[in-house]
């Protein structure tokens, strides 16, 4: 899957409105991921697909694949696939996002802090040419948020990923990857 810009990820975004408008219907939409390093803390110009969480699912699922039959776009280029991994306290990481102020489709991003929790919790350390990609992006991007938040210790790391995974065992894996956070946060 080509990776989306900024620029396309917006552009979509105003397709999918302009249909709910169509159709009368009012959505909303919660990015996560790399979409809220493109388009809430501009960290990133672009990212493989959208993940996203969105009501109503059926008429926003609907219009997404209309945009990307449109566009010549994959069919998930904005997906839900990110629902198994949200936090017990998602709305507590979530904040409207200015950028993209649409008729019918409100967007909301997940915070920095939020991210970043997601991003150590899944640590995803590769294995295939696919996940050394995710793993590589998952680094940089955990290495990005944890510069922006000014955070440089295991506790301040650590402390994040309670904050919103507090009812879930933090994986081993995790400290592999907080650990090597820290190694690289230490370098000049």
């Amino acid at each position: 899957m080509q990776a989306l810009t900024r620029d396309e990820i917006r552009h979509g975004l105003e397709k999918v409105n302009a249909r709910l408008e169509e159709k009368g219907v009012r959505g909303e939409l919660c990015l996560y991921g790399g979409a809220c390093l493109c388009l809430a803390f501009a960290a990133r110009n672009s990212t493989k697909d959208v993940d996203a969480v969105f009501e109503p699912a059926a008429i926003v699922r609907k219009a997404v694949f209309e945009v990307a039959v449109e566009l010549g776009w994959p069919w998930n280029w904005l997906n839900d696939d990110v629902k198994g991994f949200l936090s017990i306290r998602d709305g507590e990481g979530l904040e409207a996002l200015d950028s993209c102020e649409f008729s019918h489709l409100k967007v909301y991003a997940a915070k920095a802090e939020y991210v970043l929790a997601m991003k150590c919790f899944a640590a995803r350390m590769g294995g295939n040419d696919e996940g050394e990609g995710d793993r590589a992006t998952d680094f940089e991007d955990a290495f990005w948020l944890c510069r922006h938040l000014g955070l440089d210790s295991r506790e301040g790391i650590a402390g994040i990923v309670l904050k919103y995974f507090p009812d879930r065992a933090i994986p081993e894996r995790t400290d592999f990857f907080v650990e090597e956070l820290l190694h690289r946060l230490s370098q000049p």
